[in-house]
């Protein structure tokens, strides 16, 4: 009896150890154009639920994203962190040309380290070689993740599931993400991997006011300090204008799904339409045919205010060590 009660005591304690490991990512994003995901990578880097296991642009200037997420994991003390350099291009459409104003902060310092990494690869080599599954978070276009699928079928049981913030649900619209890279992103929701799709009918709710950003400027550090340039690059002359926390709220939801309330079913991607292509059609699991899967979670509700918190409280602190 005795022993019977150690080996029980010893499998509740590896049990709880285990829950308490940080959740092991891949955060993919087109940093630079809106402010959001630069908010949602010091975000990630500020959770201690979290353990970002690499980060790849994706879409048009990758080489610039690149400089600028590796200049952001500098400031939080992690350039240990991989980086890889995505595809610029969608696989369908053409690049689109021009600086974004969040590229002024680079310097001639700001370079990438060798080796280059480039972004789908880096996504295939650290899910094979990782000994447990790893989260997606893809904040972009869908690129990086659909030639990681194509290129590399076996990473599918290495991925725990994808938190991605695209599509919009209820609302009568495409959202960017989706549309920028309809055909990625159709062949990511067939995938058969589980998803939630935080999508514009929930990040909508989710936008700072004047109050919050006076928090963030408060703060002192030279990262907050960072992050409030950008959000001032970003409004370009326009202080009334308050980021929307769209891929925040992603990152948010992969290290805590209670966030939002989700539906499940199953997520099509209008590719050929002229006037629907990247709207996304979401038909719910009691409707599908028998022989049909439900993959996608879908939010349809979120706690907004408590999620904004959370962020605030984070991204205002100091880098915390590793």
């Amino acid at each position: 009896m005795r022993n019977s009660l150690s080996l029980l005591a010893l499998l509740l304690f590896a049990a709880a150890c285990r829950a308490q490991q940080p959740i092991p990512i891949i955060l993919d994003t087109d940093i630079g154009d809106d402010i959001d995901d630069a908010l949602a990578l010091a975000l990630a880097l500020q959770s201690p639920e979290l353990d970002v296991r690499a980060v790849t642009t994706v879409t048009d200037d990758t080489e610039g994203r690149s400089r600028l997420a590796w200049k952001e994991l500098g400031l939080y003390g992690r350039h240990d962190v991989a980086l890889g350099t995505g595809a610029p291009e969608p696989l369908l459409d053409p690049i689109h040309t021009g600086r974004a104003p969040q590229f002024s902060v680079l310097t001639e310092a700001d370079t990438l380290p060798e080796p280059r990494h480039r972004g789908f690869e880096l996504i295939i080599d650290t899910l094979i070689a990782s000994p447990q599954k790893i989260t997606l978070v893809p904040i972009g276009p869908l690129t990086n993740i659909a030639l990681a699928l194509k290129g590399e079928p076996r990473i599918k049981d290495k991925i725990e599931r994808i938190v991605l913030m695209g599509g919009a649900f209820n609302l009568l619209t495409a959202e960017y993400n989706i549309q920028r890279d309809r055909i990625a992103a159709e062949i990511v929701f067939r995938s058969g991997v589980p998803i939630t799709a935080v999508g514009l009918d929930v990040t909508l709710q989710c936008k700072l006011n004047a109050a919050d950003l006076q928090r963030l400027r408060d703060a002192g550090n030279p990262a907050s300090q960072f992050l409030v340039r950008l959000i001032e690059l970003w409004q370009n002359g326009h202080p009334e204008q308050y980021p929307i926390l769209h891929d925040p709220l992603a990152v948010a939801v992969a290290l805590n799904p209670h966030l939002v309330e989700t539906q499940l079913g199953s997520v099509h991607v209008e590719t050929a339409g002229d006037l629907t292509h990247g709207m996304t059609i979401f038909t719910p699991a009691e409707r599908l045919p028998l022989d049909a899967h439900a993959t996608t979670s879908v939010a349809r509700q979120v706690d907004a205010r408590r999620f904004i918190e959370t962020f605030l409280s984070r991204v205002s602190s100091p880098p915390r060590s590793k």
